[in-house]
This record gives structure tokens, sequence and C-alpha cells, in this order.
């Protein structure tokens, strides 16, 4: 039997996969592009840009492209799936290990996007 968190985390990923279907199949066709506002403001890119542009590759099966648009995300991939299922699977019971993990992704993330910036990738 599930728990009421782990049925609250089914309902919010797939309200963020349904959104995410709708703003990929509906919108940006439309030309309705959401703009990232750490690069309008600054020039920059963030640790996330390019992940609309991964999702919609990967949404049209164009896995190999995938990668090229963030590799930072990509690489960080294993870690984020090892966190979702360790939270669906072992809820709060194994917290301290989902901080560090939480902490090595925040620190490897804010490293990509100076590295990123730099390299101009």
């Amino acid at each position: 039997m599930r728990t009421t968190e782990q049925t609250r985390l089914i309902r919010a990923g797939a309200v963020c996969i349904c959104a995410g279907l709708v703003y990929g199949y509906l919108l940006i066709p439309l030309g309705l592009r959401l703009r990232c506002p750490f690069r309008a403001l600054t020039g920059l890119r963030c640790p996330g840009c390019g992940v609309t542009d991964l999702c919609l590759a990967v949404l049209h099966g164009r896995f190999w492209e995938a990668p090229a648009y963030n590799w930072g995300l990509t690489v960080s991939l294993p870690a984020l799936v090892w966190l979702a299922v360790s939270r669906w699977k072992y809820g709060r019971a194994d917290i301290v290990r989902q901080q560090r993990v939480c902490l090595v992704l925040a620190v490897w993330l804010l490293i990509w996007g100076v590295i990123r910036n730099f390299i101009g990738i």
C-alpha cells in the first residue's frame, strides 16, 4: 500500500509530465517559448539552459542529439534518477544520503554553470 507522500510524488510527477507535453507539443510550435530569466538579465547561460531543447529532442525521439543541449544535466542524470527512486522507495528513511546527493548535485550544477560560460558550451 502506498503512503500519502508516495501518492503525492506520483501525482506531482504526472502533473509535470503533462505540463511538459503540453508545452512541448502545443505551445512551442505556436512560438510561445519561455525565456531564461537569468540569461535575459545577465547574458550568461544558467546551469539549466538547454533543458527545454534537451526534453524536446527526447520527446521527438532524437536521443543522440539530446545530451548536446545540456551536458551538465546529462552527466547528473544517474544521480537524479537515484534520488527520485530513493525518495519514492524509502521516503524520509534515507534522508541523510538524499541530502548529500542533493548537495553534490547543487555544487556540480553551480560548477557546470560557470564552466559552460567560460568554455562557451
